[in-house]
């Protein structure tokens, strides 16, 4: 079966069952100077080890999600550098249980825009973000540590249950 899902603006209170959003405050700047703004600590990355960080080039394609990853021993940074990207998620619902399949009644997915950031929870379900238009580069960062159930290195990818799809647009 395929579930539509439409996206949505990237705000804290539509993320939070997911993660976190890092988007610049509408508060006064913790300092400042001539030329420049800036607002420390406006998000927190939780870290053990040391922290890797990848680039990723997504270009256009059919908005299909068929299946996801999660890292329940880790959160994950998603940084978007030049151009409007998507990201579906998906909520977990044991993160003790290694037999997980998203579920995509919780799949959202989320437009992410450049400046903009998100922290991804600690085993919450999401897949490669998609370009919005073109093609688009982002950031990861993730501690540098195997997850309890295994190295996503291998095979992250988990098929949604039933094998159902999300269409998302």
């Amino acid at each position: 079966m395929q579930h539509k899902v439409e996206l949505e603006e990237l705000t804290p209170e539509a993320f939070a069952p997911y993660g976190k959003v890092i988007d610049l405050p509408a508060g006064a700047p913790s300092k400042s100077g001539e030329g420049w703004d800036c607002w420390s600590y406006i998000q927190m990355l939780e870290a053990e080890v040391p922290i890797g960080f990848g680039l990723v080039v997504t270009r256009e394609r059919e908005p299909v999600v068929a299946a996801m990853e999660r890292h329940v021993s880790r959160e994950e940074l998603l940084l978007t550098f030049d151009r409007e990207i998507i990201q579906p998620v998906a909520c977990c619902a044991d993160i003790d249980d290694p037999d997980e399949s998203p579920d995509p009644l919780t799949t959202k997915c989320f437009r992410i825009k450049p400046g903009q950031a998100i922290v991804i929870g600690k085993g919450v379900w999401h897949s490669p973000a998609y370009s919005a238009e073109g093609e688009a580069r982002y950031m990861f960062g993730i501690e540098k540590k195997q997850d309890k159930f295994g190295d996503e290195m291998i095979h992250p990818w988990v098929d949604f249950k039933n094998k159902d799809t999300v269409r998302f647009g």
